[in-house]
């Protein structure tokens, strides 16, 4: 195991690389992700005001102090929806998670533990996920179908940082459009969108995920899948099955796109 550990942050070193000067000329400061119901949402958070002492004058800065940069993760919003099954499907718990990075610096290797409990508070099964890069202003997402796990109540997301990487050129990231989620015919939904990349590398092997929800904004479920590249400074085309019968339609599906340890080493 420890080697895999290794191998791991080697992967993540290489992260700046990728990415830092790899932005096309022009392109957008923040990161966006778009909804069935046609509306852009930005993901940056903007920063506290700076309280000033009536007594105390602040010293300003040299050209020469620069200002170290720092990841923050949180876990922004997460939600889940039990099925039965029905009368020829496995019961299970479809869940959503979205993660946003309020830092200034790319967070790199950090780990997301879910865990699913009864009414007891007993836990019923787990998920473990690596997030091998969160650029800062943006946020990535999890979501998945949890076979054969029955009497779910509540739903615990926890967040272990891994490393922070600066960032040298502004902060961008890839924007979804045309996000569209239909029933399938034997069951489960199929999200269409189209994806945008700002960077002037090929980029593969990224993570598509589908976050669902209700007609109060709430998280009710999710699904996933890779596509397999999108061109730099181009569009590729992403289609998410989610085979999970027994969830009601969902009244908008967000679509987010995340680097994955392939990403890393398909350009290695």
């Amino acid at each position: 195991m420890g080697a895999m550990r290794n191998t791991r942050g080697a992967l993540q070193a290489s992260v700046a690389a990728l990415l830092i000067g790899g932005l096309l000329t022009g392109c957008g400061s923040v990161a966006e992700t778009a909804s069935t119901e046609g509306e852009t949402q930005s993901q940056v958070v903007g920063g506290q005001a700076a309280t000033e002492d009536a007594t105390t004058e602040a010293a300003e800065p040299t050209e020469t102090e620069e200002t170290e940069a720092v990841a923050e993760l949180e876990v922004a919003e997460y939600g889940f929806t039990q099925l039965d099954g029905g009368e020829f499907d496995t019961p299970g718990v479809t869940y959503g998670v979205v993660i946003a990075n309020n830092g200034t610096g790319i967070a790199s290797d950090a780990q997301a533990q879910i865990s699913f409990e009864d009414a007891d508070g007993v836990v019923v099964d787990t998920r473990e996920e690596y997030l091998n890069a969160v650029l800062p202003g943006s946020s990535v997402a999890l979501g998945d179908f949890v076979y054969d796990a029955t009497g779910v109540e509540t739903m615990t997301v926890q967040i272990l940082p891994g490393t922070t990487e600066e960032l040298e050129s502004e902060p961008a990231n890839f924007t979804v459009s045309d996000v569209t989620t239909r029933e399938q015919e034997f069951g489960g939904y199929k999200t269409t969108a189209t994806v945008a990349s700002p960077f002037t590398r090929d980029l593969e092997d990224l993570q598509a995920v589908a976050i669902y929800r209700d007609d109060a904004g709430d998280i009710v479920g999710g699904a996933y899948t890779f596509l397999n590249f999108v061109p730099a400074g181009g569009e590729a085309a992403v289609s998410i099955d989610d085979t999970a019968s027994g969830l009601s339609t969902p009244a908008s599906t967000d679509v987010y796109i995340a680097i994955t340890s392939l990403t890393l080493l398909a350009d290695m």
